[in-house]
């Protein structure tokens, strides 16, 4: 009897153990969870920060500029349904509140504020840029976040922002080539800007300046290379027609 309280105990006691192993790998798993779905949404707060920051050097509209402050303020609504213990949790969201409101009181920003990259490193993390906040763009639209139309004119206003961007690099290293005399380089350059304006129906003024550039440029540079090929047509000919002189020239006397 006494061996079978024993074994009895025994059993109890290897089951509490297991039981409170178990409670404790399920809390810790809850616990890993929740840092990772926290991590997470830390993650999208700072890389929508960093896309706000270079808000200085491109022209973001007022939708995007909103769709990029709701974004943090979802971000850290999540962070408060996982976890409302996180420091400084409240007060965030309620400057990301208030930086809403004043966002819808603000007046829209003109693309003309496009200011054009001083040099291919600028171009580069441009274009890298754009690239992110289009992927975003894409992401928001995808969770309802953001309709249809918007998303259209939004996306087709990042992707003219990239061409500018691309023109512009495109501008300056021709005008580069022809400081070097590199005429093939330089006019294949200002061909291929001018083709993918041509290209663009929906160009605003700025792009319609820039194809005009081009143009000019390169009407410009023809006329230079034509009056460069008949100058030297004209000294080739006069070098061979003073060769033929002292060859047809009367023979001297001595």
């Amino acid at each position: 009897m006494v061996f079978t309280l024993i074994l009895l105990g025994v059993g109890a006691l290897l089951f509490l153990v297991i039981a409170y192993n178990m409670i404790q790998q399920f809390k810790q798993k809850q616990e890993a969870e929740r840092r990772l779905a926290v991590a997470k949404q830390k993650a999208i707060i700072n890389e929508t920060e960093e896309l706000l920051l270079h808000s200085s050097i491109l022209p973001y509209s007022k939708v995007l500029v909103e769709l990029l402050h709701k974004r943090i303020y979802e971000a850290l609504n999540q962070i408060q349904t996982v976890d409302p213990s996180v420091k400084g949790l409240h007060s965030r969201l309620r400057a990301t509140k208030e930086q809403l409101s004043q966002i819808n009181t603000a007046s829209e920003i003109s693309d003309s504020a496009f200011r054009a990259p001083d040099t291919d490193k600028d171009a580069l993390q441009m274009l890298q840029i754009v690239k992110k906040i289009r992927a975003v763009v894409r992401s928001e639209h995808a969770k309802g976040r953001l309709n249809t139309q918007v998303f259209v004119l939004e996306d087709r206003r990042l992707e003219l922002m990239q061409l500018k961007v691309n023109i512009e690099n495109a501008l300056k290293r021709a005008i580069e080539a022809q400081a070097l005399r590199q005429w093939g380089t330089a006019r294949q350059l200002l061909n291929k800007g001018i083709s993918a304006l041509n290209n663009i129906s929906d160009r605003d003024a700025y792009l319609e300046q820039k194809l005009q550039d081009m143009l000019q440029m390169n009407q410009e540079m023809s006329e230079k290379l034509k009056s460069a090929s008949q100058k030297e047509a004209q000294s080739l000919a006069e070098k061979e027609t003073d060769e033929l002189d002292v060859l047809f020239q009367p023979k001297k006397k001595w």
